[in-house]
């Protein structure tokens, strides 16, 4: 029993080819056998009358006027059917409940013609749309109705035409209303449609890539310069260019659905991807494609947001749940005053916003689960895919693309998901195309259009219901029990095709004659009076849409302020490190045990000459382990970048805003694991115990852990795979590590190379704690340092061999040894004399200058004497002294 039809303009006020423009629809035959989804099926002789606009008269009279009467255990049965919920439809009829929306006989007309049957009889066999219908007559429509309402709602294309009443129409405008703003006419200049004419794409060819050779080294550069004075050419040298996409043309308006099928390669996502304003990897896109008659490159500049190109893979964050997904898209894409209703807040447009989204899409039961994903268990699969219609929906596209997106899901779950979409397209009333490699009769009917490509051209593209009979009318035969997606499908696969007898030479054998054969035919006809007949209406479009509009929304992409983007960001990111406590936890611990296992290496390091090389290790160690720790954000940073690239798409932020998020949030994280090493290892291996050079220490280790954050983070950036970023990254470490200044000493770098010690952040990081460790500390010289060494040396005698020892003392000032074994110092405009301590600071004027011993030792000048005689007077008599 169908429902009562939604009121909708007639095809002939939309523009829309009527029925002398489109081929009449075909016959049962050519929709599958099944006629129960044909206008032309007969109404079976009951004995009541029954057409599909009347749902109420296929019941006897009797029987509604006893429902109004039932007693409250009735009603109450009557309120738990309608509370089932769309997707459970089968446990009340024989067939899927979009079967149900698309036949327009009753099935249960034989039964009501019978004056004893009672309600509780007729109960059991009534489809979930009649239950609802039923329910209609005794109370008033709920918000549960109107959501399957929508769910049912067909377009102008399709077979079935709802008409439902004024009332039920008001209702539905009302949570329109408040899902979509009070400005109902400015939402309504926004819905584009698209039209595509001569659509051409070419790209580079998979197999023209040969296997790279060791000379591939020497001659790449001299390529590179090649390619860019001589430009790529077809059929040149390097990969070949070919042609993914010939020539297509085709328009979808607002709130119809477009089927994309064809094999894997054929060209359904280079389709949807250009449809869906996504042309980076293309060698060239020629051709118009214009959404309410405005051109590509204008929407990506200022209405990006209005088109939306959906992977097969669901991208979401698998720690976040689905409220904390969904709340994140709305807080970014609420939009301003004069599209919220009167003296509704942000806050509140979000809390309704979410209500309403979660029920249409039967993910209430979720909001409090996490996505999920391959490592963190979550939803569902068909509960993910409706997160991410909900989450496009969110963003009010006027123009949704969505490919392969029913992949690893069954068959059920594939149609619900579907039906969301239908569900979608009615309410925003938008242009959504979906590309399937399989899809079922039912799931098949919902759709209004189809596209079928072969090899890249293509073989049909019209309505759905005329496409089984014109491949037929071309000679093939779609087999028993095979549905209409199944069929076009097979026409593409020289292999599965079927052919008529004695019609072997006439139909067309490969995708040229196909699409020559398309192009011949009254559907192609029919497509460009519909594409001039929408792009009649588009100039009309553009002004409403230009009038309605405020300043602010026609030339800005993003719905909030850059930092109102840096706040949202910034709470899920630590809504995504919080849903994950184990690997956090586990981090910290980590960090924990690895620092009493350092330091107890290091454990109370003498102050004298056989503690300072473990001194300047321990520092060093220090900086390595925890900019070692930051190389574990490669990894997840390059797989957030496509959620990054699908949110900016999305025009949800910036991602400048996500970098400065990411780094807000680091910044924390980094303190507290920074903290833990340091309270530990700084005390078990005896460092300078003053509270400023601890907390100096602590200030620079941190600083130089979080800019490796952002150093590795940035490598991940810019590498094309995972792979690539290993590899330069392996190349970084052994730089950071070697260019230091611990391993070699700044003075033993050959010079081609030291210039990467500036660009080094660890080095300055070392640099700083070596200053701070040593400018205070009187290092005492002891054996092996102290020379010479035996039992009977005067200690008066001996000196230090350490480096920034002075003649005479064999004590060595900390800030003399950095200056000499590495040039570092310490620099401060004035320096305090502290007293009571051990180690006395004097200001840097009264600093005496330190006696150099370098001169000594690179004297080369020789002092020579002969005969000489000194001779000197005393009393008894001259005595030669020298002789």
């Amino acid at each position: 029993m169908a429902d009562r039809p939604v009121a909708r303009p007639s095809r002939t006020e939309e523009g829309i080819p009527g029925p002398g423009g489109w081929p009449s629809t075909p016959g049962p035959s050519s929709i599958g056998g099944d006629s129960s989804t044909t206008a032309a099926a007969p109404t079976p002789n009951t004995g009541t009358s029954s057409t599909p606009g009347t749902a109420q008269e296929s019941l006897p009279s009797q029987l509604l006027s006893s429902t109004r009467h039932e007693s409250s255990d009735k009603t109450l049965a009557n309120d738990n059917i309608l509370e089932t919920p769309p997707h459970r439809a089968n446990d009340f009829s024989s067939s899927s409940p979009s079967d149900n929306k698309l036949k327009k006989t009753p099935t249960t007309t034989s039964i009501s013609s019978n004056p004893l049957v009672t309600t509780e009889t007729i109960r059991p066999v009534l489809t979930n749309r009649q239950n609802t219908n039923l329910a209609r007559t005794t109370s008033q429509l709920n918000e549960d109705e109107i959501m399957r309402i929508l769910s049912r709602r067909k377009t102008n294309f399709s077979s079935v035409v709802e008409d439902h009443d004024p009332e039920t129409n008001a209702e539905i405008e009302a949570l329109l209303s408040s899902i979509f703003g009070s400005s109902r006419q400015q939402e309504k200049a926004r819905h584009l449609g698209i039209v595509f004419k001569d659509v051409v794409v070419k790209g580079q060819g998979l197999g023209a890539a040969l296997q790279p050779t060791n000379g591939d080294f020497f001659l790449g550069p001299l390529r590179a310069i090649r390619g860019l004075s001589s430009g790529r050419k077809e059929g040149g040298g390097g990969h070949a260019i070919r042609t993914l996409i010939h020539g297509f043309s085709g328009c979808v308006r607002p709130g119809e659905m477009c089927l994309v099928l064809g094999r894997p390669g054929s060209g359904c996502s280079t389709f949807l991807k250009v449809i869906g304003n996504q042309r980076d990897g293309f060698v060239e896109v020629n051709g118009d494609v214009t959404y309410g008659g405005t051109d590509s490159e204008t929407m990506k500049k200022k209405y990006r947001g209005e088109v939306l190109y959906n992977p097969e893979d669901d991208l979401h964050y698998a720690t976040l749940t689905v409220k904390d997904t969904l709340k994140f898209a709305l807080e970014t894409r609420t939009p301003g005053k004069e599209s919220r209703r009167e003296g509704e807040s942000r806050k509140d447009y979000v809390k309704e916003f979410l209500r309403v989204v979660s029920k249409l899409f039967w993910i209430e039961h979720t909001l409090d689960t996490k996505v999920g994903g391959e490592i963190v268990r979550g939803v569902s699969g068909g509960e993910k895919k409706r997160v991410s219609i909900a989450e496009a929906m969110i963003t009010k596209a006027s123009v949704q693309c969505w490919d392969n997106s029913t992949k690893g899901l069954d068959a059920s779950t594939a149609i619900e998901y579907v039906e969301s979409l239908r569900t979608l397209s009615n309410m925003a009333n938008i242009s959504t195309f979906v590309a399937l490699y399989q899809a079922g009769e039912s799931l098949y009917q919902l759709f209004d259009k189809v596209l079928l490509i072969d090899e890249g051209r293509c073989a049909y593209f019209g309505p759905t219901e005329n496409a089984r009979a014109y491949f037929e009318g071309l000679g093939f035969v779609c087999p028993p029990r095979w549905t209409t997606a199944d069929f076009l499908t097979s026409v593409t696969d020289r292999h599965e095709r079927q052919v008529k007898q004695g019609w072997e030479d006439q139909v067309p054998r490969n995708a040229e004659e196909l699409e020559q054969a398309y192009q011949q035919s009254e559907i192609a006809t029919a497509t460009q009076n519909d594409i001039a007949g929408f792009e009649s209406t588009v100039v009309a479009q553009q002004e409403e849409r230009r009038r309605l509009a405020t300043e602010k929304a026609r030339t800005k992409n993003y719905a909030i302020p850059f930092h109102k983007q840096v706040y949202a960001c910034t709470k899920r990111q630590f809504l995504v490190m919080i849903g994950d406590p184990v690997s956090l936890g586990g981090k910290w611990g980590g960090v924990l045990f690895q620092s009493l296992i350092v330091g107890s290496l290091f454990y109370n390091l003498p102050q004298d000459s056989n503690g300072v090389f473990p001194r300047g290790g321990i520092l060093f160690f220090t900086l390595l382990f925890n900019a070692l720790l930051a190389l574990a954000e490669l990894t997840a940073a390059f797989y957030s970048i496509p959620i990054l690239l699908k949110h900016k798409s999305f025009s949800f932020y910036r991602p400048s805003a996500y970098a400065i998020a990411l780094f807000v949030v680091d910044l924390p994280l980094c303190f507290v694991q920074v903290f833990i090493w340091n309270i530990v290892v700084y005390f078990m291996s005896g460092l300078q115990r003053t509270a400023s050079q601890f907390f100096i220490s602590l200030l620079v280790v941190f600083v130089i852990t979080a800019s490796m954050y952002s150093f590795f983070r940035m490598i991940g950036a810019f590498s094309a795979s995972l792979d690539v970023a290993t590899r330069i990254t392996g190349v970084a470490i052994q730089a950071l590590i070697v260019y230091t200044g611990y391993l070699i000493p700044p003075s033993s770098m050959h010079p081609w190379f030291s210039w990467l010690r500036w660009i080094n952040p660890i080095q300055y990081g070392f640099e700083a704690l070596m200053a701070n460790e040593f400018y205070n500390l009187n290092i005492q010289c002891v054996p092996p340092m102290l020379v010479p060494v035996g039992p009977n040396v005067d200690p008066r005698y001996q000196s230090c061999a350490l480096q920034g020892s002075q003649p005479g003392t064999t004590i060595v000032r900390g800030e003399d040894y950095i200056q000499t074994q590495f040039s570092y110092s310490r620099a401060m405009e004035k320096k305090d004399v502290e007293s009571g301590g051990k180690d006395p600071i004097v200001t840097g004027d009264e600093h005496n200058p330190k006696e150099s011993t370098s001169g000594v030792a690179r004297n080369e000048s020789v002092f020579t004497w002969q005969g000489v005689t000194y001779t000197i007077p005393v009393k008894v008599d001259m005595s030669d002294l020298v002789n």
